[in-house]
C-alpha cells in the first residue's frame, strides 16, 4: 500500500514537471512572436520614412521650417568711365587735318619748264608744242631727289623714252611723280617712305627731254589728275 501510494506521488510530480515545462515554452514562444512582430513593425516604419526613424517632434519641426535660401552675390559695380569726380567725358573731338606741304623734291634745283595746265609748251628735243603737266628742276647729274611727303612706294618703272619713273602714293587719292631719276637701288614697291627720304639721284634719262640736260620732272596726281604742284610746294624755289 505504501508502495502504491510513493508511486502515484512520483506520477503526480512529473505531470507537473512536465506542465511547468510546457507552460515555459509556450510563454517562451509568446514572447518570442511579440519581438519578432515588434521588430517587423518598426522597420516597416523606418521604411516608409525613407530608412531613417524620426520622432514626431523632429516631424513636425522639419515640416513647419522652411530651408534657407542662399544669399545672392553681390554684382560687381561697372567701373565709372568718367574723371576722378566721376564726371562724363564728352565725345571726342573730330581730328582736323592740316594742309598737306610738300618741302623741295631737288634742293638747290632750278625750274627750266613750269606747269602749264592750258598753255603748250616747246620740247626743244622733239621740236614740239605740247602740254607740260609738272615742272622740271635743272641740277647737277647725280643730285639727290627726296620724297616731298610722307608715303608708301607705288611703283618704279623704266622706259626707253621715259626713263626712270618713281611714284609714291600719300593716301586720300594723292601721289607724287618723280621722272628722269636714277632710282635709289635700296628702294622697293610697298616700302613705306617719310619726307626727305633719297628717293634716287638727278639724271638725263629721260630720252624725249634729253636736250634740257639732267632734271628732275615732277608731277603732282590727285584723284586721277595731274594737279599744280605749286599747291603742294613750299619753299623760294617753286
Amino acid at each position: 500500500m505504501a508502495e502504491k501510494t510513493k508511486r502515484t506521488k512520483l506520477a503526480n510530480r512529473k505531470n507537473l514537471l512536465y506542465a511547468l515545462w510546457v507552460i515555459a515554452l509556450v510563454a517562451v514562444m509568446a514572447t518570442a512572436i511579440i519581438v519578432v512582430a515588434s521588430v517587423t513593425e518598426k522597420g516597416n516604419n523606418m521604411i516608409d520614412n525613407g530608412g531613417t526613424s524620426v520622432s514626431q517632434s523632429e516631424q513636425n519641426g522639419s515640416s513647419n521650417s522652411q530651408p534657407e535660401e542662399p544669399e545672392q552675390p553681390e554684382e560687381p559695380e561697372e567701373p565709372n568711365p568718367g574723371d576722378d569726380e566721376g564726371n562724363i567725358p564728352s565725345e571726342p573731338e573730330e581730328p582736323v587735318s592740316g594742309k598737306v606741304s610738300f618741302i623741295m623734291p631737288c634742293e638747290g634745283a632750278s625750274v627750266i619748264k613750269s606747269y602749264t595746265e592750258n598753255t603748250l609748251v616747246f620740247n626743244s628735243t622733239l621740236g614740239a608744242y605740247m602740254g607740260h603737266m609738272g615742272i622740271d628742276f635743272a641740277a647737277s647729274e647725280g643730285a639727290e631727289v627726296v620724297c616731298v611727303y610722307d608715303g608708301v612706294i607705288e611703283s618704279i618703272t623704266t622706259s626707253y623714252l621715259t626713263g626712270t619713273t618713281v611714284i609714291v602714293n600719300h593716301g586720300n587719292d594723292l601721289k607724287t611723280v618723280y621722272n628722269s631719276i636714277d632710282a635709289n637701288e635700296a628702294l622697293y614697291e610697298g616700302a613705306t617712305v617719310k619726307q626727305g627720304a633719297v628717293l634716287g639721284y638727278v639724271s638725263a634719262n629721260n630720252l624725249q627731254e634729253y636736250k634740257d640736260g639732267p632734271h628732275l620732272h615732277f608731277e603732282v596726281i590727285k584723284g586721277g589728275d595731274k594737279i599744280n604742284p605749286n599747291d603742294y610746294l613750299i619753299g623760294d624755289e617753286k
